[in-house]
């Protein structure tokens, strides 16, 4: 198969950028042929292969935040346009908001999406930490853009979800039928390095969104009284990570929180394997790779809710649910699993058995290629 993804973006590592080159190595693996059509990649993280190529229509300074984007919308979508034209693939598999914004048709080819979530369009989770400017800005722009974003949905001959969470919104939202077809995590890959647990609370906290500031607020107490109990802080955004050392200095925990920038993936798998907790705060999340990641190197969650969440982790089992302001729950659950290193070692070894039968990675990318081929068969056919 000849096959177009196309996609917002590959800056780095994060989890729709992660899935994108995930399944776009697994379709190569395939013999079959893809190209990644998206705004700006990092060309040092992700490098083209046999079979896989990578085309950019901008730079970095042109991702979904900046005023480019928007002024450019048009063109980009002529220059996609072209683009189709000229490589005739198969399919075309549209990831994400907002290249779902570029949807049209393409003759008898069959486009499909499979959005992460629309978080950025009708909550304030993504906006509400920007600059008042900004943040009006956005409010206002917002508006035009739900109504653009709606009529692109009608071009999609399938939408699939990640999570029955997502589906429930985007089916809604839309007014649309959805698939569920969950994210995986390569379990062969993601597993604990075996090394001693240490009293670390992890937080993978890239973004606002993942707030590592109500973390740090949340527990300084228990860090200050807990002995050798350190909490670590990984990613990497340059004013994020000032304001969250600026908070740490504030509140005389820097001999108590460590901050690792962006780490290798290597490195990532041993953070979680040390690790007796992580904590992930984002409101809502639609699924959540650093969940199933850190449970199947064997190192429980404690995670908001409602989101996706609620699919991948089952409460007192793999980890801990709570409400996104609940401040004494998480300070309870930390505590409960900071005094019983035991209970986390329990905890690890279900949620990766958990991972391993319902979220291996493998599967989940030959369910998501047989309706792909499913999609090109059908509209040959109906030539």
């Amino acid at each position: 198969m000849k096959i177009v993804i196309l996609a917002p973006g590959l800056p780095n590592k994060g989890g729709a950028a992660r899935f994108t080159w995930e399944f776009s190595e697994y379709l190569a693996s395939q013999k079959d042929d893809v190209t990644i059509i998206s705004l700006y990649s990092d060309k040092n993280l992700f490098k083209e292969k046999n079979r896989l190529k990578i085309i950019d229509l901008a730079d970095k300074n042109s991702m979904t935040q900046s005023v480019k984007f928007w002024i450019n919308l048009s063109k980009t979508r002529k220059k996609i346009r072209n683009l189709i034209k000229e490589l005739k693939p198969d399919a075309i598999l549209f990831m994400n908001f907002p290249s779902t914004l570029w949807a049209q048709k393409f003759g008898n080819i069959p486009v499909l999406c499979y959005p992460q979530d629309i978080n950025l369009l009708y909550t304030n989770t993504y906006i509400k930490n920007l600059s008042k400017g900004k943040y009006f800005f956005w409010l206002v722009l917002r508006q035009l853009i739900r109504i653009i974003d709606k009529n692109r949905w009608k071009n999609f001959d399938e939408i699939i979800c990640h999570s029955n969470f997502s589906a429930n919104n985007i089916s809604k939202t839309y007014n649309v039928k959805t698939k569920v077809i969950l994210l995986g995590t390569r379990t062969d890959v993601f597993r604990s390095t075996k090394k001693e647990k240490k009293k670390v609370i992890l937080s993978i906290a890239a973004q606002k969104t993942q707030r590592a500031d109500f973390l740090i607020n949340s527990i300084r107490n228990l860090l200050i009284e807990t002995k050798d109990t350190e909490l670590w802080i990984v990613g990497s955004s340059e004013q994020h990570d000032k304001d969250l050392k600026q908070l740490t200095s504030d509140l005389k925990l820097s001999d108590k929180i460590k901050f690792f920038g962006r780490v290798s993936d290597e490195e990532l798998i041993d953070l979680y394997s040390q690790s007796l907790v992580v904590v992930h705060l984002v409101r809502q999340p639609p699924f959540g790779l650093i969940v199933t990641e850190s449970m199947a190197c064997e190192t429980p969650v404690i995670a908001c809710h409602p989101g996706g969440t609620d699919e991948t982790i089952i409460h007192n089992e793999t980890g801990f649910l709570i409400d996104e302001n609940d401040h004494t729950s998480l300070i309870k659950y930390v505590k409960k699993i900071l005094d019983n290193p035991e209970l986390s070692m329990e905890m690890g070894k279900k949620g990766r058995e958990r991972v391993q039968k319902k979220f291996e990675l493998k599967s989940k990318n030959k369910e998501l290629r047989e309706l792909i081929r499913k999609w090109i068969t059908e509209k040959q056919n109906n030539k």
